[in-house]
């Protein structure tokens, strides 16, 4: 018999669907006394920080071994539940040499107001900034993680189902299938299977689905506590298909700045500076 890795080493990155040393409960309708919906949204509510400034660093694994690297600088600001505004972020690229300067930007707006994202990008050669006309499938130079996969996700989105708790590693967690009820081209899978803690609700894995409900790729995350903020440490993110892997560590973290609304504008993609 073949010894199976176990979820959360490195090993798994080359049999990212293969766990062991799960004890499985019978599933229900509810564990305790929540729901799916109660569950997810508790791990969509983390709480991030008013804002933040933080240094991504992409190391993207090909297939055939080759590697490349990202380096990323990135902004981020979050919105009060009054505002229609959702986020802003706004992100410039500082490796490889022949990106640097090139700056991309995007505002989210609540579900509520049914409007689509504004996106932004400043690339040096053409010198000036270009409203993009729709979401872009990838903005990290082929790094498998889209914008969709890296910011909180509405839970009225979705339909939520409880499949079981799993215990790993002496760790509880809850088993949470999530299906979206309306198809939408920003996220474009079948289902999301996510690994959420029972004890901070924090999500540590996630499978996306694609179109015809196969798995498509596997995403771990560990989380750093920085002041009374949750915020991703690090990222392994495996597409099963291509073997493509990326590993995202994220540095140089820092929690409510005082980024204001000044800060996120087509001026600061120019200058490449955020007042």
């Amino acid at each position: 018999m073949v010894k199976k890795p176990k979820l959360f080493t490195g090993i798994w990155l080359f049999m990212p669907f293969a766990i062991v040393g799960l004890a499985l409960t019978t599933p229900s309708a509810t564990y305790g006394e929540l729901s799916a919906d109660q569950i997810v949204a508790k791990s969509e509510d983390v709480y991030p920080g008013l804002d933040q400034q933080s240094k991504l660093t992409f190391i993207i694994k090909e297939a055939d071994g080759a590697e490349r690297k990202v380096i990323l600088r990135r902004y981020w600001k979050n919105y009060s539940r009054d505002s229609e505004v959702d986020s802003k972020v706004l992100v410039f690229h500082e490796y490889p040499p022949d990106t640097k300067g090139t700056a991309f930007m995007v505002w989210t707006y609540k579900s509520s107001t049914q409007k689509p994202e504004d996106m932004w990008i400043y690339l040096p050669i053409l010198r000036k900034v270009q409203k993009l006309p729709e979401h872009p499938d990838e903005i990290f130079s082929g790094a498998n993680l889209k914008p969709a996969d890296m910011i909180p996700r509405d839970v009225s989105l979705d339909r939520h189902k409880l499949l079981r708790e799993e215990t790993i590693e002496n760790q509880q967690y809850y088993v949470v299938e999530s299906t979206p009820k309306i198809k939408n081209s920003n996220f474009n899978y079948s289902k999301v299977v996510k690994w959420v803690k029972k004890n901070d609700f924090l999500k540590e894995r996630v499978d996306y689905y694609d179109t015809d409900g196969a798995l498509l790729k596997t995403q771990l995350i560990t989380w750093k506590k920085t002041k009374d903020a949750y915020v991703w440490e690090k990222v392994i993110l495996t597409n099963v298909k291509t073997d493509v892997q990326t590993i995202l560590n994220i540095s140089d973290i820092e929690i409510d700045t005082g980024l204001t609304d000044g800060s996120f504008t087509e001026r600061s993609m120019l200058t490449g500076r955020v007042r």
